[in-house]
């Protein structure tokens, strides 16, 4: 299968881009439009880019807005108590459906590669194991980086530390955190610590939502950057 009469950015003229399977297997100027045969795929001029990147989203809570109650204030902080009411009300298959959806939608927009950050401050990671099983049977539509991501933190959730450890065991991908959101700085300080030593033993890569907040003293993005440069 071949892709004719493609444009590319930066360069004037058409061009036709030959396939071998799943990778490209070169480029090459054309010096007129040309007919595409069957199984080809005729770009009709329009312009050919890699396929984009989604780097933040949450598909275990998306599509759930006004579920139960809408976020009156519009901020950051009631956002994620109405999560927490709607989280009480989240089935396996709910799970899965809302996340396919949203998928699809994704892959309309000509996203590939996305990375979802999943909340593991439930006992019973039933949103872990829906994505998990998401990213299998997606796996043909996108490459899906699941990041274990303590929502209500790892200190301050009865528990934390146990489920971020058992996340990354059962798969995730990538160790999360939000510092800001524990009790105390200190425990803010110590979740840091925690899920970088998490991510030293596993292997794993890091994505914190850090000082998130309009809150001038939350300063916890130094803390993540001078654990980094020690451990280097």
């Amino acid at each position: 299968m071949n892709i004719l009469n493609a444009r590319l950015r930066g360069r004037s003229g058409l061009y036709r881009i030959e396939l071998n399977g799943a990778r490209i297997a070169s480029i090459s100027a054309q010096q007129a439009p040309a007919e595409a045969n069957e199984g080809d795929i005729d770009a009709a001029s329009n312009l050919v880019v890699p396929p984009f990147i989604e780097p933040h989203i949450h598909l275990d809570a998306t599509l759930t807005a006004g579920e139960p109650a809408w976020n009156m204030s519009g901020t950051l902080f009631e956002g994620i108590e109405r999560w927490g009411e709607r989280k009480t009300l989240v089935t396996h298959e709910d799970t899965k459906a809302r996340a396919k959806k949203t998928i699809d939608m994704l892959v309309d927009h000509g996203i590939q590669h996305v990375r979802t950050h999943v909340d593991v401050t439930d006992p019973t990671l039933s949103a872990l194991k829906s994505m998990i099983e998401v990213r299998e049977e997606t796996r043909h539509l996108i490459d899906l980086q699941i990041v274990a991501f303590p929502q209500e933190g790892i200190e301050s959730f009865k528990g934390g530390r146990e489920l971020m450890t058992e996340a990354i065991a059962m798969g995730a991908d990538v160790v999360g955190g939000i510092p800001h959101f524990e009790n105390t700085r200190d425990q803010g300080v110590s979740s840091i610590k925690f899920l970088m030593d998490l991510a030293e033993r596993s292997g794993c890569m890091v994505d914190v939502h850090c000082d998130e907040t309009d809150d001038p003293q939350s300063r916890f993005l130094e803390v993540l950057a001078e654990e980094a440069r020690v451990r280097e």
